[in-house]
Order: structure tokens, then C-alpha cells, then sequence
């Protein structure tokens, strides 16, 4: 067992300096193609746990898995009655308890032939141990740690996907115990993705929340201490180092719950985006699951950031080239057109899936804008979290109240924008606030989302937040929005800016203050003062698609001159944050 356990450790190891770490998507695909490879050829089964079978199915098609002889895909179980030999168990699962055992128990049960156990995130001995004695038949080839417990959702953005994140959100009320359960994940996920890109960062984190302190010195101990050889990765003196900013959601409570006007934000918005999947459904009970990655689909990768103006032009321009490309293939008199068009079959075929793709979104998208009035109701998010007239704001909301084709949960968010701006600014606005929450009960919006308007400033209001989320702490910031407000906007729908960018930016420029961002020494005690070369920021609360969106347009722009990557505990639309926001205060 000794033997065995030091076999595991040293390749394990050696695997996660190998791989390239510039692209989350590659990185991820090539720990997956490692695993099938070194299975050898021959039928497979990939045994796979929730979690794993996220990450999987977002990196890879069924066609791409068959190509590698994946047979048979299944979620990890064990079937007394089920002998399947002739297949090789691929198994990619967590480093958990649970899932270790189930391992456990289909070694005892020699359902498949040569079994490979691959782990998402570091194993403890005491884990391995248990393998070791449960592997009566000899069925394991290999045991490694591939450091992929995260979902890579675009080339610079991840996802850990945690079910928990109103707990999260008021982590200050939950007892001690259940801290824990709540922070291991996170830390397990930055520590998988850490090494997976090959770092070993600075950390500083918010100071003013308990969770995030928890969660940097957590990953601290574990990079720095306790597993300080497996992080240790050569670096260039005169480089400066990398940092990993973990921060609060609840600094930005409104990021979360504004309208959104680009195609992939929008998607996730009012569709919701899983795992790279989308779900439309259509007349007589009709549901088509989509497919919304970058990856495969060259439309969707350059207009994933396109507003929602500029996108009918361009569905349009796609069903015009395709409408062309389809009249030439129809054009069949001759024995090389038709070799022509049997050659050019199979992207013919794509490009006709591709089309219809756009065009059921952009028509399903449509469609809820119009019945729900989200422009207007867009208008008015605008109005009150960047204009400075309180007045006209709220005189506006009035309007959207009464408007019956705007949903509760509408004009929930823009009550609640509403109180978030306006909360300290005398007993006037407190009036106004009062009157809104009296309009919301007519229209017979749930008592709990009602408490929550109260509650919402409790939470993540002015005094909890570090952050100049309205540019109002300053007389600079106060100028600045003023003459931001004169100059107007490109699109009246877009003028928001999420907090992340402020803070990047002071980030990258070295100018972000140790008092509200403090780091956790390192090693020796000290810390590297000039501006990073690379800067990782993780929310704990979850991120939004206008998020990643900005951090994107940074990278491709170089605007900071540093390279930015973005991760959070979920990828986070208004109806869930919503959700969240209700459970955390309840």
C-alpha cells in the first residue's frame, strides 16, 4: 500500500506542471484526453459524479468522447447485477468522502475490467488507504490527482457551481460547523484551479467579510504550509508576482439584478445558461436543448458581448450567408457538384443546425422582451442606480408599477435598486421607499420578498460595503459621475459599470488600499508591493456574464497590462440572486 501511494502522489504531481494554463477551457479538455489516453485503447466507461459530470459535459460533445472510445458514459453507482468486464472504468470523481467510498464499493463489485481512478483536487492518504484495501481483485491501473474541480465556462472565466450560495451570503450567522462544509469546496476549487494554471499567488481578500477572510487564509495554509511542494513552482525573480483578490458579492448587490443586454447575458438572464446549455421550449410541449459555448461555435464567440441592437443584424447577416451557401448546393447538374456537395456535407449540415440555434434564441429572447416590457423596465435600472435625480426616479418607478405587463419580480429589483441607492439619504427618500413597498403589496408580491427590501440594507447596505458601488464617497467620484451623466451614454440600457472594474483597475495600477483589501503575508512575512503580472479574482457569491463580459474586453484590450481571470462560487442571474438574497435574510 506504501508502494502503491507513492506511485500515485509522483505522477500525479508531475501531471499538473505539465499542462499549459492560458486557456481554462484547453486546460481542462486536456486533463480529460490525458485520462482516456492513459486507458490505453480499448472500449471505456466514464464513471463520473454531479460534479465531474458538469465539468465534462461542458468541455466535451458525445461525438468527441466516442472518438476516444467512450462507450458509455454513467454516473458513479453500484449495480450487483451489473458485470460489464469488457469495458475500462475511467473514473473522474471528487476527492470527497461519498465519492470515495462508492469507488470503494464498485472494486468490491468488479463491475468493469481495468479500473483508472482520477481525482478532481488534492486526495487525502487516508482516502488512498481506503482504496489501496478495497482493491482485493487488483482492478486499479492508476490512481492520480488531475486538479479539475472547476467548470471552465469561457477561456479567462470559471465557475465552481455551488448549490449553496445564500448560505454563503450569511455565512456571519451560521454556526461553526457548518462554516466549514460551506468554505472546504471553495478552497478545494481555488486550490485545484491554482494548480492547474501552475501558481502560487499573493492573496489579499475584502475585510470587512468573515467568508472571504476564512476562505484566503484557508488557501493560504494550503499553498503556502501544508502542501507548500506541491505549489511550488519555479517563478523569474524579476517577475512580480500574481494575485488572487477574493471578494464579496454582496459589495455589489446590484451588478446581479439589472436587465442585460448582451447575447450571452441576456441568454442567462432570461433563459439561464447550465453548464453551457440552454433548454427552449417551444409549442406542444416542445424543448430543445442548446449548446452556448465559444468553443464550437464561431457566431456565438464573436457576438457573445454583442448588444442586443447589433445582434439582429447579425442573426440576420447569418441567415442571409447560409440562405446563399444553401441555394448553390441546390444547384446540382453536374457529377462534380454533386462530389462538391457530398464533400461539403457535414459543414453544410452544421451551419444549418448553427443557423436555426441563433435564430430560436434570438426569437425566444424577442419575444419575452416585448411581453415583459424589459426595455422600459431597463430604462428605469439605469435611471436609478447611475442618474442623480431621485426624484425623477422614483417618479418613473411609479410608472412601472402600474404598468400590468411588468412582472413582480421587475418591479421587485427596481424597488430594491431603489432602496440600495436612495437608503441614506433622509426620511424623504425613506417615505418614498415605504410608498414603493405599499405599492408592491397591492400587486400582491410575497410577504418574504417584501421583508426583503427592509432586509437588503441590512445585508448590503452602505455600511456593510467597502466599495464606492454609486461613486458617492468622494467629491472626485461625485465630479466624475456628473460629468459622466452630461456627456450621456452610447446605449441608455448599458451605462452601468460593474464595481469589479473600479477595482481591477486599482488593482493592476497598485493602488487598491491594504486597509480594506489586507493581504495574507506570505511565507516570510512579506509581500511583493509593485502592481501584479497577473491578477485572479474570485466572488464568493457568484459572478454575473456583465462581469466576465468587462473582464474580457480588458484581456483582449490589454487596457490594464495585466491578465485578468475571473471565478466565483456560481454564475449568477436576477431570479437567482434574488432567490439567494430571500433565503440569506429569512
Amino acid at each position: 500500500h506504501r508502494r502503491w501511494a507513492h506511485r500515485r502522489s509522483r505522477r500525479g504531481r508531475r501531471l499538473a506542471m505539465a499542462l499549459n494554463a492560458l486557456n481554462l477551457q484547453l486546460v481542462i479538455k486536456e486533463y480529460i484526453v490525458k485520462m482516456l489516453n492513459e486507458a490505453g485503447v480499448g472500449m471505456k466507461c466514464l464513471v463520473l459524479d454531479d460534479f465531474t459530470l458538469n465539468i465534462v459535459s461542458s468541455a466535451f460533445t458525445q461525438t468527441e468522447l466516442l472518438q476516444k472510445e467512450v462507450f458509455l458514459v454513467e454516473k458513479i453507482h453500484v449495480d450487483a447485477s451489473k458485470k460489464m468486464q469488457h469495458l475500462k472504468a475511467v473514473c473522474f470523481v471528487r476527492p470527497s468522502e461519498s465519492s470515495v467510498r462508492l469507488v470503494c464499493d464498485l472494486l468490491r463489485a468488479q463491475t468493469y475490467g481495468e479500473t483508472y481512478v482520477y481525482f478532481s483536487s488534492v486526495l487525502p492518504d487516508t482516502h488512498l488507504q481506503l482504496i489501496a484495501e478495497n482493491d482485493e481483485h487488483e482492478m486499479v491501473r492508476a490512481v492520480q490527482e488531475m486538479f479539475a474541480s472547476f467548470l471552465a465556462v469561457d477561456p479567462t472565466v470559471f465557475t465552481l457551481d455551488l448549490p449553496n450560495n445564500a448560505e454563503l451570503l450569511r455565512y456571519a450567522k451560521v454556526g461553526p460547523t457548518s462554516r466549514g462544509l460551506l468554505v472546504d469546496p471553495i478552497v478545494e476549487g481555488l486550490a485545484s484551479f491554482l494548480l492547474s494554471v501552475k501558481r502560487r499567488p499573493q492573496i489579499r481578500h475584502q475585510r470587512n467579510s468573515e467568508v472571504c477572510a476564512r476562505v484566503a487564509n484557508d488557501v493560504f495554509r494550503l499553498a503556502y504550509k501544508t502542501e507548500h511542494g506541491l505549489f511550488d513552482f519555479r517563478k523569474r525573480d524579476d517577475k512580480a508576482s500574481s494575485v488572487l483578490l477574493i471578494l464579496n458579492r454582496l459589495d455589489d448587490p446590484v451588478t446581479p439584478l439589472l436587465c442585460q443586454w448582451t447575447y450571452q447575458a441576456m441568454i442567462h438572464e432570461l433563459l439561464g445558461i447550465k453548464n453551457n446549455r440552454v433548454v427552449v421550449h417551444g409549442g406542444a410541449e416542445k424543448r430543445t436543448d442548446i449548446v452556448v459555448s465559444g468553443s464550437g461555435d464561431a457566431f456565438f464567440k464573436e457576438n457573445m458581448f454583442a448588444n442586443y441592437g447589433d445582434l439582429g443584424s447579425s442573426v440576420k447577416k447569418l441567415v442571409d450567408d447560409f440562405q446563399q451557401v444553401s441555394k448553390m448546393n441546390k444547384q446540382i447538374d453536374s457529377i462534380e457538384d454533386m462530389a462538391r456537395f457530398v464533400e461539403s456535407f457535414p459543414e453544410f449540415r452544421t451551419q444549418s443546425g448553427n443557423v436555426s440555434k441563433h435564430v430560436s434564441l434570438m426569437s425566444e429572447l424577442s419575444k419575452i422582451i416585448t411581453e415583459k416590457s424589459l426595455m422600459a423596465v431597463s430604462s428605469v435600472e439605469q435611471e436609478i442606480v447611475c442618474g442623480s435625480d431621485r426624484g425623477y426616479a422614483f417618479a418613473s418607478l411609479i410608472e412601472q408599477l402600474g404598468n400590468a405587463n411588468v412582472g413582480n419580480t421587475s418591479c421587485l429589483k427596481l424597488v430594491l435598486l431603489f432602496a440600495l441607492r436612495y437608503e441614506k439619504t433622509g426620511t424623504e427618500a425613506s417615505k418614498q421607499i415605504n410608498e414603493l413597498t405599499r405599492l408592491l403589496s397591492k400587486r400582491n408580491v410575497e410577504p418574504a420578498y417584501l421583508r426583503l427590501i427592509r432586509d437588503v440594507t441590512k445585508l448590503a447596505g452602505e455600511d456593510t460595503r467597502v466599495g464606492d458601488l454609486f461613486g458617492q464617497r468622494t467629491f472626485f467620484s461625485r465630479a466624475q459621475k456628473m460629468v459622466g451623466g452630461l456627456k450621456g451614454a452610447d446605449n441608455v440600457y448599458t451605462q452601468h459599470t460593474p464595481l469589479l472594474v473600479q477595482t481591477l483597475e486599482n488593482v493592476a495600477k497598485g493602488k487598491l488600499r491594504e486597509s480594506d483589501f489586507p493581504f495574507v503575508a506570505d511565507a516570510n512575512g512579506a509581500k511583493d508591493a509593485r502592481p501584479p503580472s497577473e491578477i485572479f479574482v474570485f466572488v464568493v457569491g457568484g459572478i454575473t456574464y456583465e462581469e466576465a463580459k468587462f473582464v474580457s474586453q480588458m484581456n483582449d484590450t490589454n487596457s490594464l497590462g495585466v491578465h485578468v481571470t475571473l471565478g466565483g462560487t456560481q454564475i449568477l442571474n436576477s431570479a437567482g440572486f434574488l432567490g439567494d438574497l430571500q433565503k440569506a435574510t429569512s
